[in-house]
């Protein structure tokens, strides 16, 4: 993929903020705080047992990385996906933690001005290993795929980021965000066998520009059956939704939003394999 002398602009302000951010507070480096127009977050996504998710938005454009680790020394770092340079809205995901476990992480941006700004220290806590899990029959881990989305933003592949797969994948971190498709927006995803499916969890994306949010969604089996419309008051978390149908494939149809790159954070659909 090609990028324009922007992107390159900004990856290499990344590679200095994770410089500054391997260091105590130096000369140059700046409080969160001091960002014009002020710094909303963390706010936490999402945790499971080996990843975690934060929100954060940021007054002025900036990229982001994160380090992380066991205790303040961090040792890791993450970042986010770049696909247009600077970004208020942000999203990252930690992976490859252990299970039952405190991690300290901090937040180092930086603006288009070359100013650099990290926070203090932030913890999060790892679900413990849980033996009568459910199964999400809609991840990629348990052998669902896309069978057919409207479009992925950018011309992205499935497996890209915002590709399709990022709505199936167990990861509040990432989306599925469609290339403008609004209320004609659809994902298609074939399970790996059939399934009695009881319950439905769906979590719509959101821009800080009141864009790309699904307020209501339709869902169709690969029998043809149509289930909802299923609401969706918020953007903040998945909304349950409890049914009784069985399927082998689900099509979710966007019904209403407030347009723009519609898509979803995470689908997922719980219940019993059919014997």
């Amino acid at each position: 993929m090609k990028l324009r002398l922007q992107q390159y602009v900004f990856i290499a302000l990344l590679l200095v903020s994770a410089l500054i951010a391997g260091c105590s507070s130096e000369a140059g480096s700046h409080s969160l705080d001091d960002i014009p127009n002020g710094f909303a977050g963390p706010i936490i996504l999402g945790v499971t047992e080996n990843s975690a998710s934060i929100r954060f938005d940021t007054g002025v454009p900036t990229v982001c990385n994160a380090p992380y680790g066991l205790d303040t020394n961090y040792g890791d770092i993450a970042t986010i996906p770049m696909l247009s340079g600077a970004t208020k809205d942000h999203i990252v995901t930690f992976s490859g933690l252990e299970a039952g476990s405190t991690y300290h992480y901090k937040i180092v941006v930086t603006d288009n001005q070359g100013q650099v700004y990290q926070s203090g220290d932030f913890t999060f806590t790892t679900e413990a290993v849980s033996a009568d899990k459910e199964t999400n029959w809609l991840a990629l881990e348990h052998g669902a795929s896309i069978a057919e989305v409207s479009s992925n933003f950018g011309d992205a592949a499935n497996d890209d980021s915002w590709g399709a797969n990022s709505a199936i994948d167990n990861n509040r971190g990432t989306e599925w965000a469609s290339d403008g498709d609004g209320n004609n927006a659809f994902i298609e995803i074939n399970l790996a066998q059939e399934i009695a499916i009881s319950r439905l969890v769906v979590h719509t994306r959101t821009m800080s520009n009141d864009t790309a949010q699904i307020y209501s969604f339709e869902v169709l089996t690969n029998s043809g059956e149509s289930h909802g419309p299923f609401e969706l008051p918020n953007a903040e978390e998945g909304h349950e939704f409890m049914v009784e149908f069985m399927a082998s494939s689900l099509r979710f149809l966007v019904l209403d939003s407030n347009g723009g790159n519609t898509g979803f954070v995470e689908i997922e659909a719980f219940g019993q394999t059919i014997k």
